[in-house]
Protein backbone atom coordinates (compact mmCIF):
# COMPACT_ATOMS: atom_id res chain seq x y z
CA UNK A 1 0.00 0.00 0.00
CA UNK A 2 1.58 3.28 -1.18
CA UNK A 3 1.30 6.11 1.91
CA UNK A 4 1.12 9.79 0.21
CA UNK A 5 2.90 12.98 2.79
CA UNK A 6 -0.76 13.57 3.89
CA UNK A 7 -1.72 10.10 5.24
CA UNK A 8 1.42 10.37 7.18
CA UNK A 9 1.01 13.51 8.49
CA UNK A 10 -2.72 12.97 9.31
CA UNK A 11 -1.88 9.60 11.12
CA UNK A 12 0.61 11.02 13.06
CA UNK A 13 -1.46 14.05 14.25
CA UNK A 14 -4.38 11.54 15.05
CA UNK A 15 -2.22 8.69 16.40
CA UNK A 16 -0.69 11.88 18.80
CA UNK A 17 -4.26 12.83 19.68
CA UNK A 18 -5.08 9.52 20.99
CA UNK A 19 -2.18 8.51 22.79
CA UNK A 20 -1.58 11.72 24.28
CA UNK A 21 -4.80 12.16 25.13
CA UNK A 22 -4.51 8.98 26.82
CA UNK A 23 -1.57 9.58 28.30
CA UNK A 24 -2.89 12.89 29.85
CA UNK A 25 -6.04 11.86 31.10
CA UNK A 26 -4.77 8.66 32.53
CA UNK A 27 -1.68 11.01 34.33
CA UNK A 28 -4.38 13.26 35.68
CA UNK A 29 -6.34 10.04 36.88
CA UNK A 30 -3.07 8.76 38.62
CA UNK A 31 -2.56 11.86 40.32
CA UNK A 32 -6.02 11.95 41.43
CA UNK A 33 -5.78 8.49 42.84
CA UNK A 34 -2.40 8.70 44.28
CA UNK A 35 -3.77 10.61 47.11
CA UNK A 36 -7.11 8.78 47.73
CA UNK A 37 -4.78 5.42 47.62
CA UNK A 38 -1.53 3.82 48.87
CA UNK A 39 1.81 2.58 47.77
CA UNK A 40 0.79 -0.90 48.53
CA UNK A 41 -2.73 -0.41 46.76
CA UNK A 42 -0.28 0.29 43.85
CA UNK A 43 1.90 -2.75 44.80
CA UNK A 44 -0.58 -4.99 44.68
CA UNK A 45 -1.89 -4.23 40.91
CA UNK A 46 1.54 -3.98 40.19
CA UNK A 47 1.71 -7.45 40.81
CA UNK A 48 -1.06 -8.26 38.85
CA UNK A 49 -0.54 -6.50 35.90
CA UNK A 50 2.60 -8.34 35.76
CA UNK A 51 0.71 -11.14 34.75
CA UNK A 52 -1.62 -9.15 32.16
CA UNK A 53 1.28 -8.51 30.54
CA UNK A 54 2.90 -11.55 29.94
CA UNK A 55 -0.80 -12.97 29.48
CA UNK A 56 -1.74 -10.39 26.70
CA UNK A 57 1.88 -10.64 24.91
CA UNK A 58 1.29 -14.24 24.66
CA UNK A 59 -2.14 -13.67 23.14
CA UNK A 60 -1.49 -11.58 20.70
CA UNK A 61 1.46 -13.82 19.16
CA UNK A 62 3.18 -11.02 16.64
CA UNK A 63 0.17 -11.63 14.79
CA UNK A 64 -0.64 -7.87 14.71
CA UNK A 65 2.63 -6.83 13.11
CA UNK A 66 2.77 -9.88 10.57
CA UNK A 67 -0.69 -8.53 9.33
CA UNK A 68 0.71 -5.18 8.92
CA UNK A 69 3.77 -6.62 7.65
CA UNK A 70 2.39 -8.73 4.78
CA UNK A 71 1.34 -7.10 1.48
CA UNK A 72 -0.73 -9.32 0.21
CA UNK A 73 -2.81 -9.76 3.48
CA UNK A 74 -6.67 -10.44 3.20
CA UNK A 75 -9.76 -11.59 4.43
CA UNK A 76 -8.68 -15.20 5.38
CA UNK A 77 -5.55 -13.87 7.20
CA UNK A 78 -7.69 -11.18 9.24
CA UNK A 79 -10.49 -14.07 10.52
CA UNK A 80 -7.30 -16.70 10.81
CA UNK A 81 -5.77 -14.39 13.67
CA UNK A 82 -9.23 -13.28 14.92
CA UNK A 83 -10.43 -16.80 15.83
CA UNK A 84 -6.82 -17.79 16.97
CA UNK A 85 -6.13 -14.92 19.22
CA UNK A 86 -9.28 -15.13 21.01
CA UNK A 87 -9.19 -19.46 21.43
CA UNK A 88 -5.55 -18.29 22.88
CA UNK A 89 -6.47 -15.35 25.33
CA UNK A 90 -9.36 -17.93 26.67
CA UNK A 91 -6.93 -20.73 26.76
CA UNK A 92 -4.37 -18.39 28.94
CA UNK A 93 -7.22 -17.12 31.50
CA UNK A 94 -8.02 -20.81 32.25
CA UNK A 95 -4.08 -21.29 33.68
CA UNK A 96 -4.24 -17.60 35.10
CA UNK A 97 -8.31 -18.40 37.17
CA UNK A 98 -6.40 -22.19 38.20
CA UNK A 99 -3.40 -21.09 39.59
CA UNK A 100 -4.29 -18.01 40.72
CA UNK A 101 -4.03 -19.10 44.61
CA UNK A 102 -0.43 -20.66 44.25
CA UNK A 103 0.55 -16.66 42.76
CA UNK A 104 -1.22 -15.60 46.20
CA UNK A 105 0.90 -18.11 48.37
CA UNK A 106 4.04 -16.67 46.83
CA UNK A 107 3.77 -13.65 47.64
CA UNK A 108 1.75 -13.77 50.73
CA UNK A 109 -0.49 -10.89 49.97
CA UNK A 110 -4.32 -11.62 51.18
CA UNK A 111 -7.12 -11.37 47.93
CA UNK A 112 -4.50 -11.37 45.39
CA UNK A 113 -5.98 -14.73 43.85
CA UNK A 114 -8.85 -12.83 43.64
CA UNK A 115 -7.62 -9.18 42.11
CA UNK A 116 -5.97 -11.61 39.37
CA UNK A 117 -9.13 -13.81 38.32
CA UNK A 118 -10.90 -10.46 38.00
CA UNK A 119 -8.50 -8.34 36.06
CA UNK A 120 -7.50 -11.08 33.76
CA UNK A 121 -10.54 -11.02 31.78
CA UNK A 122 -9.17 -7.72 30.37
CA UNK A 123 -6.72 -10.48 28.03
CA UNK A 124 -10.14 -12.41 25.97
CA UNK A 125 -10.98 -8.52 25.99
CA UNK A 126 -7.43 -7.11 24.63
CA UNK A 127 -7.26 -10.19 22.04
CA UNK A 128 -11.06 -9.66 20.61
CA UNK A 129 -10.03 -5.91 18.99
CA UNK A 130 -6.06 -7.09 17.86
CA UNK A 131 -7.56 -7.45 14.41
CA UNK A 132 -9.39 -3.97 14.27
CA UNK A 133 -6.55 -2.19 15.13
CA UNK A 134 -4.42 -3.83 12.97
CA UNK A 135 -6.91 -2.67 10.29
CA UNK A 136 -7.02 0.82 11.59
CA UNK A 137 -3.43 0.64 11.58
CA UNK A 138 -2.98 0.07 8.07
CA UNK A 139 -5.24 2.74 7.09
CA UNK A 140 -3.24 5.57 9.40
CA UNK A 141 -6.89 6.08 10.79
CA UNK A 142 -6.27 6.44 14.35
CA UNK A 143 -8.96 8.68 14.57
CA UNK A 144 -11.48 6.67 15.42
CA UNK A 145 -9.33 5.17 17.58
CA UNK A 146 -8.15 8.56 19.52
CA UNK A 147 -12.18 9.37 20.14
CA UNK A 148 -12.74 5.93 21.80
CA UNK A 149 -9.77 5.34 23.91
CA UNK A 150 -10.32 8.72 25.42
CA UNK A 151 -14.16 8.22 25.93
CA UNK A 152 -12.93 4.79 27.54
CA UNK A 153 -10.34 6.43 30.18
CA UNK A 154 -12.87 9.09 31.24
CA UNK A 155 -15.29 6.37 32.35
CA UNK A 156 -13.59 4.02 34.02
CA UNK A 157 -11.56 6.69 35.54
CA UNK A 158 -14.82 8.45 36.90
CA UNK A 159 -15.35 4.67 38.36
CA UNK A 160 -11.94 4.14 40.20
CA UNK A 161 -12.21 8.08 41.74
CA UNK A 162 -15.78 7.02 42.54
CA UNK A 163 -14.72 3.67 44.46
CA UNK A 164 -11.47 4.95 45.78
CA UNK A 165 -13.54 7.93 47.51
CA UNK A 166 -15.51 4.79 49.09
CA UNK A 167 -12.61 2.93 50.34
CA UNK A 168 -12.24 0.22 48.10
CA UNK A 169 -8.66 0.60 48.04
CA UNK A 170 -7.34 -2.11 45.58
CA UNK A 171 -11.03 -2.85 44.60
CA UNK A 172 -10.83 0.57 42.82
CA UNK A 173 -7.67 0.49 40.55
CA UNK A 174 -9.19 -3.57 39.53
CA UNK A 175 -12.29 -2.20 38.40
CA UNK A 176 -11.19 0.97 36.62
CA UNK A 177 -8.74 -1.65 34.44
CA UNK A 178 -11.22 -3.86 33.82
CA UNK A 179 -14.16 -1.52 32.93
CA UNK A 180 -10.81 0.34 30.78
CA UNK A 181 -10.42 -2.66 28.99
CA UNK A 182 -14.55 -3.33 28.54
CA UNK A 183 -15.62 0.46 26.96
CA UNK A 184 -12.63 -0.33 24.68
CA UNK A 185 -13.66 -3.26 23.68
CA UNK A 186 -17.29 -2.43 23.16
CA UNK A 187 -16.34 1.22 21.43
CA UNK A 188 -14.54 -0.74 18.71
CA UNK A 189 -16.91 -3.06 17.83
CA UNK A 190 -19.36 -0.59 17.82
CA UNK A 191 -17.47 1.81 15.94
CA UNK A 192 -15.39 0.18 13.54
CA UNK A 193 -17.85 -2.36 12.11
CA UNK A 194 -15.40 -5.36 11.39
CA UNK A 195 -16.76 -9.07 11.64
CA UNK A 196 -14.80 -12.25 10.90
CA UNK A 197 -16.00 -14.11 8.54
CA UNK A 198 -16.32 -17.81 8.71
CA UNK A 199 -12.84 -18.98 7.34
CA UNK A 200 -9.90 -20.16 9.35
CA UNK A 201 -6.83 -21.34 7.06
CA UNK A 202 -4.02 -23.38 8.86
CA UNK A 203 -1.78 -22.30 6.04
CA UNK A 204 -2.44 -18.81 6.26
CA UNK A 205 -1.95 -18.97 10.45
CA UNK A 206 1.59 -20.93 9.26
CA UNK A 207 3.13 -18.29 7.12
CA UNK A 208 1.75 -15.18 9.70
CA UNK A 209 3.25 -17.18 12.26
CA UNK A 210 6.70 -17.76 10.48
CA UNK A 211 6.91 -13.82 10.68
CA UNK A 212 5.36 -13.61 13.95
CA UNK A 213 7.11 -15.93 16.16
CA UNK A 214 10.09 -13.98 16.10
CA UNK A 215 8.47 -10.48 17.28
CA UNK A 216 6.70 -12.97 19.58
CA UNK A 217 9.43 -14.80 21.36
CA UNK A 218 10.85 -11.52 21.75
CA UNK A 219 8.38 -9.78 23.11
CA UNK A 220 7.93 -12.52 25.66
CA UNK A 221 11.70 -11.92 26.51
CA UNK A 222 10.94 -8.56 26.95
CA UNK A 223 7.84 -8.70 29.01
CA UNK A 224 9.93 -11.30 31.05
CA UNK A 225 12.35 -9.15 31.53
CA UNK A 226 10.38 -5.80 32.40
CA UNK A 227 8.23 -7.64 34.85
CA UNK A 228 10.93 -9.67 36.60
CA UNK A 229 11.27 -5.91 38.20
CA UNK A 230 7.86 -5.61 40.29
CA UNK A 231 7.74 -9.52 40.94
CA UNK A 232 11.56 -9.51 42.42
CA UNK A 233 10.97 -6.03 44.16
CA UNK A 234 7.34 -7.40 45.63
CA UNK A 235 9.40 -10.60 47.13
CA UNK A 236 12.59 -9.00 48.11
CA UNK A 237 11.99 -4.76 48.55
CA UNK A 238 8.16 -5.56 49.94
CA UNK A 239 4.89 -3.74 48.35
CA UNK A 240 6.23 -0.39 49.51
CA UNK A 241 9.17 -0.61 47.54
CA UNK A 242 7.17 -2.01 44.33
CA UNK A 243 4.82 0.88 44.85
CA UNK A 244 7.56 3.56 44.28
CA UNK A 245 8.67 1.78 41.46
CA UNK A 246 5.30 1.21 39.85
CA UNK A 247 4.64 4.68 40.39
CA UNK A 248 8.24 6.13 39.17
CA UNK A 249 7.96 4.10 36.33
CA UNK A 250 4.64 4.58 35.12
CA UNK A 251 5.13 8.45 35.13
CA UNK A 252 8.88 7.45 33.34
CA UNK A 253 8.47 4.49 31.19
CA UNK A 254 5.16 4.86 30.52
CA UNK A 255 5.21 8.57 28.93
CA UNK A 256 7.99 7.07 26.54
CA UNK A 257 6.54 4.02 25.55
CA UNK A 258 3.52 6.15 24.98
CA UNK A 259 5.26 8.84 22.60
CA UNK A 260 7.26 6.10 21.00
CA UNK A 261 4.24 4.06 19.84
CA UNK A 262 2.79 7.54 18.61
CA UNK A 263 5.57 7.58 15.96
CA UNK A 264 5.99 3.95 15.58
CA UNK A 265 2.61 2.58 14.33
CA UNK A 266 2.58 5.24 12.16
CA UNK A 267 5.92 5.05 10.30
CA UNK A 268 6.19 0.59 10.53
CA UNK A 269 3.48 0.80 7.88
CA UNK A 270 4.88 3.80 6.13
CA UNK A 271 9.00 2.26 6.58
CA UNK A 272 7.73 -0.96 5.03
CA UNK A 273 6.30 0.17 2.17
CA UNK A 274 10.14 1.38 1.81
CA UNK A 275 11.88 -2.47 2.76
CA UNK A 276 13.93 -2.92 -0.36
CA UNK A 277 15.54 0.48 -0.39
CA UNK A 278 18.17 0.98 2.04
CA UNK A 279 19.21 4.05 1.30
CA UNK A 280 15.66 5.47 1.94
CA UNK A 281 15.48 4.05 4.85
CA UNK A 282 18.64 4.92 6.16
CA UNK A 283 17.72 8.43 5.39
CA UNK A 284 14.58 8.37 7.33
CA UNK A 285 15.87 6.38 9.94
CA UNK A 286 18.76 9.18 10.59
CA UNK A 287 16.56 12.20 10.56
CA UNK A 288 13.94 10.44 12.92
CA UNK A 289 17.04 10.05 15.40
CA UNK A 290 17.50 12.99 15.09
CA UNK A 291 13.95 14.36 16.05
CA UNK A 292 13.83 12.16 18.59
CA UNK A 293 16.93 13.26 20.81
CA UNK A 294 15.59 17.22 20.28
CA UNK A 295 11.84 15.96 21.79
CA UNK A 296 12.59 13.23 24.33
CA UNK A 297 15.74 14.60 25.94
CA UNK A 298 14.43 17.67 26.85
CA UNK A 299 10.83 16.65 28.41
CA UNK A 300 13.14 13.98 30.26
CA UNK A 301 16.08 15.57 31.32
CA UNK A 302 13.44 18.14 32.41
CA UNK A 303 11.40 16.15 34.54
CA UNK A 304 14.61 14.91 35.84
CA UNK A 305 16.17 18.06 36.73
CA UNK A 306 12.72 19.61 38.65
CA UNK A 307 11.74 15.89 40.29
CA UNK A 308 12.55 16.57 43.79
CA UNK A 309 9.80 19.83 44.05
CA UNK A 310 7.83 18.11 40.94
CA UNK A 311 7.00 14.53 43.09
CA UNK A 312 6.22 16.41 46.14
CA UNK A 313 3.13 18.86 44.39
CA UNK A 314 2.08 16.04 42.26
CA UNK A 315 1.76 13.09 44.96
CA UNK A 316 2.50 14.87 48.40
CA UNK A 317 5.48 13.87 50.97
CA UNK A 318 3.93 10.39 51.19
CA UNK A 319 5.56 9.72 48.13
CA UNK A 320 9.07 11.62 48.16
CA UNK A 321 11.19 8.44 48.36
CA UNK A 322 10.51 7.65 44.94
CA UNK A 323 12.42 10.92 44.14
CA UNK A 324 16.04 9.58 43.55
CA UNK A 325 14.27 6.49 41.59
CA UNK A 326 12.05 8.67 39.40
CA UNK A 327 15.72 10.92 38.58
CA UNK A 328 17.28 7.71 37.47
CA UNK A 329 14.38 6.29 35.00
CA UNK A 330 13.99 9.79 33.98
CA UNK A 331 17.18 9.92 31.84
CA UNK A 332 17.06 5.88 31.23
CA UNK A 333 14.03 5.84 29.32
CA UNK A 334 14.82 8.83 27.12
CA UNK A 335 16.64 6.22 25.10
CA UNK A 336 13.87 4.29 24.95
CA UNK A 337 12.35 5.63 21.99
CA UNK A 338 15.90 5.16 19.84
CA UNK A 339 16.14 1.75 20.90
CA UNK A 340 12.48 1.29 19.67
CA UNK A 341 13.29 2.51 16.55
CA UNK A 342 16.35 0.64 16.21
CA UNK A 343 14.29 -2.87 16.66
CA UNK A 344 12.23 -1.92 14.12
CA UNK A 345 14.15 -1.55 11.47
CA UNK A 346 15.16 -5.09 11.78
CA UNK A 347 11.31 -6.00 11.44
CA UNK A 348 11.51 -3.98 8.48
CA UNK A 349 14.47 -5.53 6.54
CA UNK A 350 13.14 -8.86 7.50
CA UNK A 351 15.65 -9.84 9.61
CA UNK A 352 13.54 -11.10 12.87
CA UNK A 353 16.36 -13.93 13.37
CA UNK A 354 18.35 -11.19 14.38
CA UNK A 355 16.25 -8.77 16.25
CA UNK A 356 15.28 -11.93 18.44
CA UNK A 357 19.18 -12.82 18.79
CA UNK A 358 19.74 -8.85 19.86
CA UNK A 359 16.64 -9.10 22.23
CA UNK A 360 17.96 -12.35 23.71
CA UNK A 361 21.60 -10.62 23.86
CA UNK A 362 20.35 -7.26 25.59
CA UNK A 363 17.57 -8.82 28.24
CA UNK A 364 20.38 -11.28 29.45
CA UNK A 365 22.44 -7.88 30.09
CA UNK A 366 19.85 -6.35 32.03
CA UNK A 367 18.79 -9.35 34.20
CA UNK A 368 22.52 -9.97 35.32
CA UNK A 369 22.76 -6.35 36.08
CA UNK A 370 18.68 -7.06 38.12
CA UNK A 371 20.52 -10.14 40.13
CA UNK A 372 23.40 -7.78 41.06
CA UNK A 373 21.31 -4.62 41.99
CA UNK A 374 17.95 -6.10 43.70
CA UNK A 375 19.32 -6.59 47.17
CA UNK A 376 21.15 -3.43 46.88
CA UNK A 377 17.87 -1.50 47.41
CA UNK A 378 15.50 0.39 45.04
CA UNK A 379 18.22 3.19 44.01
CA UNK A 380 20.73 0.81 43.05
CA UNK A 381 17.62 -0.92 40.55
CA UNK A 382 17.45 2.54 39.21
CA UNK A 383 21.55 2.68 38.23
CA UNK A 384 20.94 -0.59 36.89
CA UNK A 385 18.31 0.40 34.55
CA UNK A 386 19.88 3.56 33.88
CA UNK A 387 22.97 1.04 32.42
CA UNK A 388 20.75 -1.68 30.69
CA UNK A 389 19.12 0.99 28.21
CA UNK A 390 22.62 2.78 27.55
CA UNK A 391 23.68 -0.45 26.72
CA UNK A 392 21.03 -1.63 24.56
CA UNK A 393 21.07 1.20 22.87
CA UNK A 394 24.48 0.92 21.70
CA UNK A 395 24.17 -2.87 20.32
CA UNK A 396 21.03 -1.82 18.76
CA UNK A 397 22.71 1.06 16.87
CA UNK A 398 25.56 -1.12 15.85
CA UNK A 399 23.37 -4.10 14.08
CA UNK A 400 21.38 -1.20 12.77
CA UNK A 401 24.24 0.65 10.57
CA UNK A 402 25.51 -3.20 9.63
CA UNK A 403 22.04 -3.85 8.57
CA UNK A 404 21.45 -0.65 6.25
CA UNK A 405 25.86 -0.89 5.26
CA UNK A 406 26.12 2.39 7.27
CA UNK A 407 29.36 3.20 9.35
CA UNK A 408 28.66 2.14 13.12
CA UNK A 409 28.73 5.71 14.54
CA UNK A 410 26.74 7.11 11.97
CA UNK A 411 23.59 7.23 14.69
CA UNK A 412 25.82 7.41 17.74
CA UNK A 413 27.23 10.57 16.55
CA UNK A 414 23.70 12.16 16.34
CA UNK A 415 23.25 11.49 19.77
CA UNK A 416 25.45 11.64 21.97
CA UNK A 417 26.57 15.60 21.50
CA UNK A 418 22.67 15.59 22.37
CA UNK A 419 22.43 13.27 25.15
CA UNK A 420 25.86 15.00 26.22
CA UNK A 421 24.44 18.94 26.82
CA UNK A 422 20.91 17.40 27.80
CA UNK A 423 23.13 16.36 30.95
CA UNK A 424 24.74 19.66 31.36
CA UNK A 425 21.39 21.49 31.50
CA UNK A 426 20.01 18.98 33.98
CA UNK A 427 22.95 19.34 36.38
CA UNK A 428 22.83 23.08 35.94
CA UNK A 429 19.09 23.30 36.57
CA UNK A 430 19.02 20.80 38.97
CA UNK A 431 21.79 22.93 41.52
CA UNK A 432 19.64 26.68 40.61
CA UNK A 433 16.72 25.02 42.43
CA UNK A 434 18.56 23.61 45.04
CA UNK A 435 19.71 27.02 46.47
CA UNK A 436 16.74 28.97 45.71
CA UNK A 437 14.00 29.26 49.11
CA UNK A 438 10.94 29.55 47.77
CA UNK A 439 7.51 27.60 47.33
CA UNK A 440 7.71 24.54 45.53
CA UNK A 441 5.95 25.74 42.27
CA UNK A 442 8.24 28.46 41.66
CA UNK A 443 11.44 25.99 42.00
CA UNK A 444 9.75 23.74 39.12
CA UNK A 445 8.30 26.59 36.87
CA UNK A 446 12.48 28.70 37.62
CA UNK A 447 13.92 24.74 36.44
CA UNK A 448 11.61 24.45 33.35
CA UNK A 449 11.86 28.00 32.06
CA UNK A 450 15.81 27.42 32.68
CA UNK A 451 15.74 24.51 31.23
CA UNK A 452 13.60 25.47 27.62
CA UNK A 453 15.22 28.57 27.18
CA UNK A 454 19.04 26.77 27.05
CA UNK A 455 17.71 24.10 24.88
CA UNK A 456 15.94 26.62 22.25
CA UNK A 457 19.38 28.50 22.72
CA UNK A 458 21.18 25.31 21.38
CA UNK A 459 18.67 24.82 18.85
CA UNK A 460 18.82 27.72 17.42
CA UNK A 461 22.58 27.79 16.88
CA UNK A 462 23.20 24.22 15.85
CA UNK A 463 20.10 22.79 14.55
CA UNK A 464 17.87 25.27 13.08
CA UNK A 465 18.22 23.37 9.50
CA UNK A 466 16.74 20.27 11.11
CA UNK A 467 13.60 22.34 12.10
CA UNK A 468 13.59 23.87 8.80
CA UNK A 469 13.40 20.58 7.07
CA UNK A 470 10.42 18.97 9.83
CA UNK A 471 8.54 22.33 9.13
CA UNK A 472 8.74 21.80 5.70
CA UNK A 473 7.81 18.35 5.62
CA UNK A 474 4.79 19.06 7.83
CA UNK A 475 4.37 22.25 5.13
CA UNK A 476 3.72 19.90 2.38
Amino acid sequence: MAYTSKDLFKGLVWSGLDKLGFVALQLILELILARLLLPKDYGVIGIVLVFISLAVTFSEGGFSNALIHKQDRNETDYSTVFYFNIATAVFIYLIIFFTAPLVERFFKIEDLAAVLRVVSISIILNASILVHKAKLSLALDFKLQAKLSILAVVLSGIIGVYLAKENYGVWALVYQNLSMAFFNTVFLWVGYKWFPKELFSFAALKRLFSFGSKILASAIIQALYFNSYPVLIGRFLGTGNLGLYSKSSQFTQMPSSVLTTIVQRVLFPFFSSHQNDNEKIAELNQFYTTICCLFFFPLFFIMAAVAEPLVIILFSHTWSAMTPLFVLLCIAYSFYPLIVNNMMMFQIKNKTSLFLKIEILTKVIGVVILLLTIRKGIVALGYGILAQQIIQFFITSFFVQSVLRKKMWEQIKVVLPLALLSLLIYFAAKNIIFFLEVHLIIKVLTGTVFSIFSFSLIYFVFYRSVFRQLLSMIKK
